[in-house]
């Protein structure tokens, strides 16, 4: 058996060597980074609140507020994913007391009431957006007279249609006056 002796020149290399453990190291960082805010966006977008009211009965979060056209001339449209959580260990007629009340209030002190024409604003904009999978039962749990006891749904809920240049700064149910500002 022979052996075989291999010579590597390592002093002619180094550089080169050193460029490459750079590059593989400046490549890692970007995957590192491109990975975290992708993550981060993701978890934003499912779960960002933008505004948020509470009582001892409920907590309301507006998770986002959609833009889209079809409104009459000089308004726009809004429409609000919202999430509506019974904390109380009773059954709640969360439509008349609280869904059928959010309303929004731009910064000149006007308010804007989605009621049963918001709903179909909602309808309007999940028609037109087809993507968009609405949870129903949800949304017709936000609007029922028997809303159990440490339950929570989120649903597109209302729908708005305010003046293209309102600036909506403010969340709330009036009829509880429960108001939050908007991020």
């Amino acid at each position: 058996m022979k052996k075989v002796l291999i010579s590597i020149n390592f002093k002619s290399s180094k550089k080169e060597i050193r460029k490459e453990v750079t590059a593989m190291k400046q490549i890692y960082f970007i995957i590192l980074i491109t990975a975290l805010f992708s993550l981060q966006a993701n978890a934003q977008k499912n779960s960002d609140v933008i505004a948020e009211v509470k009582n001892n009965e409920v907590i309301i979060k507006l998770h986002k507020l959609v833009e889209f056209g079809g409104a009459k001339e000089g308004n726009k449209f809004l429409v609000a994913e919202i999430t509506i959580e019974n904390i109380s260990d009773k059954s709640i007629n969360m439509g008349a007391e609280y869904t059928m009340s959010i309303e929004l209030k731009d910064s000149k002190g006007n308010e804007y009431r989605s009621g049963l024409r918001g709903a179909g604003i909602v309808s309007s904009y999940l028609a037109a957006n087809t993507q968009i999978k609405q949870d129903q039962k949800a949304y017709n749990l936000c609007y029922s007279d028997n809303f159990p006891a440490k339950t929570k749904a989120r649903s597109y809920l209302c729908g708005y249609e305010v003046p293209k240049d309102a600036k909506i700064t403010l969340f709330g149910v009036k009829k509880k006056n429960l108001w939050a500002e908007i991020k």
